[in-house]
């Protein structure tokens, strides 16, 4: 039976007809994510730390950071795979859709309640300053509750629409951002020299610069939808350069339109805060209230709304793990009616700076090297060959089934790689001090699997290369 029919893969790959996104398309898919909330709350974090960090992480930290990540983007392009199934050659068939479905379908909905909080909480500060009356903690009661519900309905429905809305709606609001981020410059620096920016000074940042290196690679790693779109991708070229650009370029617009915030409001006030990293503040004060009001409701909805469509599509995944067909519409419906819920648990920690450091330990050492993996297996051991039958069967005896649908190798050096992360700053906090724990990770992650496999399976063995 042929691959692009078959009636036991709901997940299939996609036929040359359906790559429809071209650079553009990618590029302004991947810069209205990168141009998101929590870019510029990440922002406000490296102003802290310095000029001198906040530009070295921006021009050479992040874009090195990106091209393994977007190295997946080229991968799924050339087998027309989900992200998912990018893990099926490493977790086994089985492994991939239970554990990669259902993790990559809750850390999306969990970068989902990030971004609505902050949006959310960016509504409620210019609502109450347009009101002139103060906002306590960024929005409390009834109207961040409102805040938080207009938007996780919005973005649902949005992300229920597939991929081919939020294509379009990428294109309007990354254009939108573009041109928010460009008066928001103009305006600072009309209102504060240049030379004041310049001369600032770091201030006591609440995170040293390895746990904000940290935080880069996690910021990068964990844009798990990255296989999602990139299959759509008419090029490999397309797929590489559309994600690595679009990113980078939205990623770091946003951190230093954060950081302007910070400083800006800090020169202002006297007072460097990295709350203020939020831009509804900062244009509050320069009169632009209702452009932030417009423009921060549609980055909310537009990068969540691709964050639920990879969530979805991890849960079709999840649901079709024995190769019974599933829906994805209900799917997406399913994601996009969880996190209504979701969304308002950041209310339950007694400051959002909390919810997002541990939001971002917990993924941090989930990805990190479970892509590791991934890439040491496609670059070094397979040579960048994959089976595509492999990929997308679901029945004992094709490439990527091993035992019992489960590749024990790979998940042995994943779970070690996750101890390691979560171990290496509680154990040796002086060791991690000095050289994060992302980078060792990869390299411990990477070398034990490359071990396992050569040593265990003896250099062969069960282990499948393409």
């Amino acid at each position: 039976m042929s691959l692009w029919h078959s009636s036991r893969s709901a997940i299939r790959p996609i036929s040359p007809m359906e790559r429809n996104y071209g650079f553009w398309d990618l590029f302004w898919n991947w810069f209205g994510d990168g141009s998101n909330a929590s870019s510029w709350y990440f922002g406000g974090l490296l102003a802290l730390a310095g000029l001198t960090f906040l530009f070295q992480n921006a021009f050479f930290w992040t874009p090195l950071i990106i091209i393994p990540w977007a190295t997946l983007a080229y991968i799924a392009y050339r087998y027309g795979a989900t992200t998912v199934v990018l893990a099926r050659p490493v977790l086994g068939t089985l492994g991939a859709s239970l554990f990669l479905g259902l993790s990559e379908m809750i850390v999306q909905i969990g970068w989902t309640t990030v971004t609505t909080y902050i949006g959310a909480a960016s509504l409620v500060q210019i609502w109450h300053f347009s009101q002139k009356s103060p906002a306590q903690g960024g929005g409390s009661g009834e109207p961040l509750v409102f805040a938080i519900l207009l938007i996780a309905l919005l973005q649902g429905i949005a992300a229920t629409l597939g991929h081919v809305s939020i294509k379009v709606l990428k294109w309007v609001a990354s254009l939108l951002l573009l041109g928010f981020g460009g008066v928001e410059t103009w305006k600072v620096l009309s209102e504060w020299d240049l030379h004041q920016f310049l001369s600032y000074r770091a201030s006591a940042s609440p995170l040293t610069i390895t746990q904000l290196l940290d935080i880069s690679f996690i910021n990068v790693w964990t844009w798990l939808q990255v296989g999602d779109f990139a299959r759509f991708s008419r090029s490999g070229r397309v797929a590489v350069m559309g994600s690595w650009l679009g990113l980078w370029a939205g990623q770091t617009w946003f951190v230093m339109v954060g950081a302007l915030g910070v400083i800006g409001l800090g020169l202002a006030s006297g007072h460097l805060d990295a709350n203020d990293g939020d831009p509804s503040r900062l244009m509050a004060r320069l009169g632009l209230s209702y452009v932030a009001l417009s423009v921060i409701l549609l980055s909310s909805i537009s990068v969540s709304a691709s964050n639920l469509y990879g969530a979805g599509m991890a849960l079709w995944a999840f649901l079709t793990r024995k190769g019974r067909p599933a829906s994805s519409s209900r799917a997406l419906l399913a994601v996009s009616s969880i996190q209504i819920l979701t969304a308002f648990i950041p209310l339950f920690f007694k400051t959002f700076l909390g919810y997002f450091t541990t939001f971002l330990t917990v993924i941090g050492g989930v990805f990190i090297p479970l892509w590791s993996l991934v890439l040491v297996d496609y670059l070094f051991l397979r040579k960048g060959v994959l089976d595509p039958e492999g990929l997308f069967g679901f029945t004992p005896g094709t490439a990527y089934w091993f035992r019992g649908g489960f590749n024990l190798t790979g998940l042995a050096s994943l779970g070690a790689g996750t101890a390691f992360y979560y171990g290496l700053s509680h154990f040796f906090p002086g060791w991690s001090s000095w050289t994060g724990v992302a980078i060792p990770t990869i390299f411990l992650t990477g070398l034990l699997y490359m071990f396992l496999v050569r040593t265990v399976m003896g250099d062969g063995g069960d282990f499948p290369r393409g």
